[in-house]
């Protein structure tokens, strides 16, 4: 799905789009930025991703080699062991927004990896548009979210599952998701409260729940919840404690089966904590914040005081 000529500006200048060919995005300015196997690569100049990465293959936050389950390690650790954590609400909440959703209205998946089909297919009666910050799973846009190259309230939905921590600048990057949602819009965020570093370099920060909050001030929250809660985090603390005492890779290997077998049931209290409450906030694996575009003005002090709204 390909966005319309007059939706798209140049991320630095903001200069119109006015022509397109097979291997280049023209703009009103002369500027010009490439079009690499089917795909547009969107990036500014003041980026810390670059056009270059993309055109060599080069892997930046994510691989696509991780998804072979060729390889016997792949095999073990996707396919065999349990994992130390799972979403269990992930699809009755996307089903949620589906239905938050007008018939025919535009979708932006913001970092959607591995899952483009997955999101293709559950927002079917809707315009899907895929981005990524790489090309390994051949997105529609690759662009930085702190620099989106669309205008003004374009979208009916946003989503970005887990990528606001891998952003350098979050507040910038909450900015451009609200700035190209429409008014009443919806955005979906998911993040990690407690999680190891992953995805080096490009992971960068972590969020509570009044600091997922505070990011969003020109929104109404429709529902908060926790994805993955505390049992979750002590399954995976475990796990990386143990697996972190050697260096050598069949030792981590070995500790990585064992942990999986030993801890992986423990996920499972965590079926009963989905609301966050002043609780079940203080160590979270992560959270899932559903948000209205209402361009209210809300005070720092405003933001604060909604937590006080939660159960003891």
């Amino acid at each position: 799905m390909n966005m319309t000529i007059d939706s798209i500006f140049h991320p630095d200048t903001h200069s119109k789009l006015i022509e397109i060919t097979e291997t280049n995005y023209l703009f009103e300015d002369g500027a010009t930025l490439p079009v690499h196997d089917g795909v547009p690569i969107l990036f500014g100049s003041d980026s810390i991703f670059c056009a270059d990465d993309i055109i060599n293959n080069k892997a930046t936050t994510q691989s696509s080699a991780y998804l072979n389950t060729s390889t016997a390690k792949n095999y073990i650790r996707r396919k065999l062991l349990p994992s130390l954590c799972a979403d269990f609400n992930i699809e009755k909440r996307y089903h949620r927004l589906v239905e938050l959703c007008p018939k025919n209205g535009k979708v932006l998946v913001v970092g959607a990896g591995e899952k483009i089909d997955y999101y293709k297919n559950l927002f079917k009666n809707c315009e899907v548009i895929t981005s990524d910050v790489h090309n390994q799973f051949k997105p529609d846009y690759v662009f930085d979210g702190h620099f989106i190259p669309f205008v003004n309230n374009t979208f009916d939905i946003v989503l970005a599952a887990q990528v606001i921590e891998h952003t350098i600048n979050p507040w910038k990057f909450c900015q451009e998701l609200q700035r190209i949602t429409k008014l009443s819009g919806v955005l979906q965020i998911e993040a990690p409260h407690n999680f190891p570093y992953h995805a080096e370099p490009y992971d960068f920060y972590r969020f509570t729940y009044t600091g997922m909050r505070s990011l969003f001030p020109g929104c109404e929250v429709l529902k908060a919840e926790i994805t993955e809660g505390n049992a979750s985090v002590v399954a995976i603390t475990l796990s990386n404690y143990f697996v972190n005492l050697s260096s050598k890779k069949l030792i981590r290997s070995g500790l990585l089966f064992v942990t999986r077998i030993l801890f992986g049931w423990l996920k499972y209290l965590d079926q009963r904590n989905v609301t966050p409450n002043r609780r079940t906030v203080s160590m979270p694996k992560g959270y899932a914040f559903t948000f209205k575009k209402d361009n209210i003005k809300r005070t720092s002090r405003e933001l604060l005081k909604e937590f006080y709204t939660l159960k003891k």
